[in-house]
């Protein structure tokens, strides 16, 4: 009976994740010149995408992608490697923010 019950939960969490990683789905739309929009999976714009390189005021390397959330402050740039660069040595990531980077690296294989 135990095992039963533990075979359940553990079926529905993993299927409650699953939804979940459907749900969170991100689009990106063009807002400019090597720049995007972040939208959700219901439409609502979620931040911004935007292409930096070499000169720009945010230092990486070629084909880097900085993040910023809407009504936050600016995350980071994604790398070409997809490593995350933060602007800190000791920055403090919430979960939503993690879960945000997450997502706008599996979006950005749409834009590839």
């Amino acid at each position: 009976m135990k095992k039963a019950l533990a075979l359940t939960f553990v079926t529905l969490l993993l299927m409650g994740l699953a939804s979940n990683g459907l749900a969170d789905e991100l689009t990106l739309k063009a807002s400019g010149t090597g720049q995007w929009t972040i939208y959700n999976s219901e439409g609502q714009e979620i931040g911004t995408l935007a292409k930096v390189g070499p000169g720009d005021p945010i230092e990486t390397e070629a084909g880097g992608y900085s993040i910023r959330p809407k009504g936050g402050d600016y995350l980071g740039v994604i790398r070409s490697d997809g490593a995350l660069q933060l602007l800190a040595r000791h920055v403090t990531v919430s979960p939503s923010q993690v879960q945000l980077y997450l997502d706008v690296l599996e979006a950005l294989k749409t834009l590839k």
